[in-house]
């Protein structure tokens, strides 16, 4: 089940501009009226840009936490640090961003979200908000009705008198961090190892919040909508970061993906949840520039104090999406369901980097004979993928978890050189590739489900679509008309060659320039 996206409740500050406020005596609690649209307070509530994005929560933990609010029961002191003109959530955000929700009546997907967000909203993202919606609606009732019979003095049940009189009088006690942002910054990291800790991709994307890499992932991950990471830029960069992080959400994670698959349009970089792109993403910086330790070279990152940084690793990520997908001329139209999806319907990181890590060395080598090779294997190695894509699976399960992307690479690389020079590329070979040896044993369940499962109709459905799917008459490799097209004359135009449809064929678009050209 996918998570709430309350991301917008409170929005972000850069934390590094604002200075400690000494001068007053601070609130000691906060009521549900401080969260209304008009209030002073919430227009100065302020998630830090270290402060993770709040999109972890489930439908039914946000239907919780506010039954929970509504029948008194404990709530966990909110943790703020004021500034001289923001007061900053350094724990708590998604206690108050929940109900802010439902007094906004928005959980990803009403007014506050859509102007947050550009209105870029997934159909994931929606979704889940209509889920969550109806769980509070069900559970506790929604928060305009209750106000209007609370305003409208309308007479009331007796229990609904109750349950009025604690929702508009209770608060949750506020515990404020004195010190400097220094403090604050290091207390939010303290807290936040306890309870529910940091992922720790997120840990990094916060710790090294300033870097290129972070703020590319970012923007990627929304669309170059939501908080802009990147506002301290000029205008041109921004408008740059923007346009290209769209362009590769588009590439990566559209269209969202749903389960069974039933529709060979799938996303090449899988699911669009946060946590994951965000995972993804890095993984597909450090496969652009060849850094197998990641952490290590983020560390050494500097800040990006103009977006320049951010642009290149974009431009970067850009070259290489291109070159597998979409309709530019070097695009190899890889088909993802033969090279990014297992045998079992579900998007495969392993699969999917190792593709990746093989098609970036090629770029960063300006390797063209590889591209020729490969397009000279492409036949056998879909074939050989597809048929072996259980066998594959199994043995990557017997290769170190940290191996196993670069181990994939190398097992398509082996592959396309065995098939330019006539050779086999069977069980063994798959083995070889991996650094493995012995035989792949035959597996089948002691005790078959009757029923067919998400993941089953899945496979099924990608199994009999492959098996009807186009192939582009140049190389023989199967075709992704939704992303990866080109429109050929089979007879050249400065051959004579027109525009009627008879003289037309569909091929790769590298097919069609690289090789055909």
């Amino acid at each position: 089940m996918a998570s709430v996206t309350l991301d917008a409740m409170i929005k972000r500050a850069d934390f590094a501009q604002e200075t400690e406020d000494k001068s007053m005596q601070l609130f000691r609690t906060m009521r549900l009226s401080d969260l209304y649209p008009s209030e002073p307070t919430v227009k100065m509530l302020r998630k830090p840009d270290f402060q993770r994005e709040t999109n972890h929560w489930k439908p039914q933990q946000v239907a919780t936490f506010i039954d929970s609010f509504t029948k008194g029961e404990l709530i966990p002191s909110l943790i703020l640090w004021k500034s001289n003109s923001l007061i900053f959530v350094i724990d708590g955000a998604h206690r108050l961003s929940a109900l802010r929700s439902w007094v906004e009546n928005d959980y990803g997907d009403n007014n506050v979200s859509t102007t947050f967000f550009n209105n870029e909203l997934s159909k994931a993202q929606k979704s889940t908000a209509k889920q969550t919606r109806k769980l509070v609606e069900n559970t506790v009732g929604r928060f305009s009705d209750l106000k209007n019979k609370y305003n409208d003095d309308i007479v009331v049940s007796e229990d609904e008198q109750e349950l009025l009189s604690r929702i508009f009088t209770r608060s949750i006690d506020v515990q404020w961090i004195q010190g400097s942002q220094e403090v604050a910054e290091s207390s939010f990291f303290k807290i936040n190892t306890q309870g529910t800790p940091l992922d720790k991709t997120e840990e990094l994307l916060l710790r090294y919040r300033h870097t290129s890499y972070a703020i590319a992932a970012r923007a990627i991950v929304r669309a170059g909508s939501g908080h802009k990471y990147w506002s301290k830029f000029s205008e041109d960069k921004r408008s740059q970061i923007e346009e290209k992080a769209k362009f590769l959400y588009d590439s990566l994670f559209q269209p969202d993906l749903d389960q069974p698959i039933r529709t060979m349009d799938l996303p090449i970089g899988g699911t669009v949840s946060p946590v994951n792109a965000l995972k993804m993403l890095l993984d597909i910086f450090a496969a652009v520039e060849g850094k197998v330790e990641l952490v290590s070279f983020l560390k050494k990152l500097g800040t990006d104090e103009d977006g320049s940084e951010t642009i290149q690793v974009l431009d970067s990520t850009l070259k290489l999406v291109s070159r597998i997908t979409t309709t530019s001329h070097g695009s190899l139209g890889l088909h993802p369901a033969v090279y990014f999806y297992d045998h079992k319907g579900r998007h495969s990181r392993h699969l999917f980097l190792g593709t990746l890590t093989l098609i970036s060395k090629a770029i960063r080598d300006n390797n063209k004979t590889f591209f020729k090779k490969f397009i000279t294997a492409r036949k056998e190695l879909e074939g050989m993928l597809m048929d072996k894509k259980f066998a594959i699976g199994l043995a990557l399960t017997n290769v170190n978890s940290k191996t196993r992307v670069e181990k994939f690479s190398s097992l398509l690389s082996e592959a396309v050189i065995a098939y330019n020079n006539d050779q086999k590329f069977g069980d063994k070979e798959i083995l070889s590739a991996l650094g493995l040896e012995g035989e792949i044993a035959s597996i089948s369940a002691i005790k078959r489900p009757r029923s067919f499962s998400t993941s089953a109709k899945s496979a099924i459905f990608l199994k009999q679509s492959l098996q009807a799917a186009s192939k582009c008459p140049i190389c023989n490799g199967l075709l992704d008309p939704a992303k990866a097209a080109s429109y050929d004359h089979i007879l050249a135009r400065r051959e004579g060659g027109t525009g009627e449809v008879e003289n037309g064929q569909i091929t790769h678009p590298y097919c069609n320039t690289g090789i055909k050209n």
